[in-house]
């Protein structure tokens, strides 16, 4: 079984590298002018991809396929982590999913944001003991979902959730105007 699911598993992160190469999602220059608003294609893409997952990952759910394990909401470990992970993404003008198909694409500048990457997680992880008293411990609210704090079914949750993406991706315009 654990065999199935490695196999599944590289299957499915093989299709989506595909899937993110052909959408043009490893550009730097389609990233760089997503974050700086200037061509919304690729927030349209992400908005849609969301919307899939939503569902995809829901329903699976539901039908007891998949084995959702809810992360603590530790405030100030994923603000500011947000916040790292937007200046790098930002600097970069790469995520971790496109510089891992830039780089089978062998984009050159693409190296350094992965070694950046391996660099900044090996860190993270060698000072974690001393970050964690302070970035998870403190405003640990634990398992939280949206769903029961509104009181509303995970999968209709999910569903509205969806929908809004998919009609905000349609709406918005490919490429803003100047």
């Amino acid at each position: 079984m654990a065999i199935m699911t490695m196999i599944w598993g590289v299957l499915i992160g093989i299709g989506f590298g595909l899937a993110l190469s052909l959408s043009g999602a490893s550009s730097h220059k389609l990233i760089v002018n997503a974050l700086l608003l200037r061509d919304l294609r690729l927030m349209k893409i992400i908005m849609t991809a969301l919307a899939v997952g939503l569902i995809g990952v829901n329903l699976l759910d539901a039908a007891g396929l998949a084995h959702l394990k809810i992360k603590p909401a530790y405030l100030l470990g994923v603000t500011l982590g947000g916040l790292l992970f937007g200046v790098g993404f930002a600097v970069a003008g790469f995520c971790p999913g496109t510089c891992l198909v830039g780089a089978v694409e062998r984009k050159l500048d693409v190296l350094f944001v992965v070694l950046g990457g391996l660099l900044g997680a090996t860190t993270f992880g060698l000072l974690f003991p001393r970050l964690k008293p302070i970035l998870i411990d403190r405003f640990n609210y634990g398992e939280v979902r949206l769903s029961q704090l509104l009181g509303v079914p995970p999968l209709i949750l999910a569903g509205l959730l969806a929908i809004g993406l998919l009609v905000l991706a349609w709406w918005l315009p490919d490429r803003r105007e100047t």
